[in-house]
């Protein structure tokens, strides 16, 4: 019993050492672009935090990347001039991002051992709405989709 835990912490052991080398890896190799004003940025949260706000006249796409790490995306002050696609990639991460209540928010969800969830109300936007596409791909991690007036 005692080789088989010691496997165990030695296997846990190894997997973090590698999660930690593949992050140091991601955050100097994905690129990373973007002001709050720009129409189109890429974040990227290695081992660490970023919190990022959008104030684009017309935002058409965005992605970030958590890594053993969070992004907090807060888009209550961005404006779509359509539609919008986010791509959204958590790996023992997280992602959380805040949008206009009136805004139209359809995700796709990949998970494995993580999860996702879009707290925007679907009946409460009108016809016509801006409609952000969310892309959300979790691995022991989780994104979250919530409106800016639930606080």
């Amino acid at each position: 019993m005692k080789k088989i835990l010691g496997r165990i912490a030695l296997g846990v052991v190894v997997f973090n050492v590698l999660m930690v080398i593949a992050a140091q890896i991601a955050k100097r190799m994905l690129p990373v672009y973007g002001d709050a004003d720009s129409d189109v940025f890429s974040l990227v949260a290695a081992m660490d935090g970023v919190e990022f706000a959008s104030r684009s006249s017309a935002l058409r796409a965005g992605s970030g990347t958590a890594i053993m790490g969070g992004i907090s995306l807060d888009l209550s002050d961005a404006e779509l001039a359509t539609s919008a696609n986010l791509e959204l990639t958590a790996i023992t991460g997280g992602i959380e991002v805040v949008v206009p209540s009136t805004w139209r928010v359809e995700m796709i969800t990949t998970a494995f051992a993580g999860g996702s969830e879009n707290l925007t109300d679907p009946d409460a936007t009108q016809v016509g709405a801006p409609l952000l596409v969310v892309d959300a791909r979790t691995y022991f991690g989780g994104v979250s989709i919530r409106p800016a007036d639930a606080g």
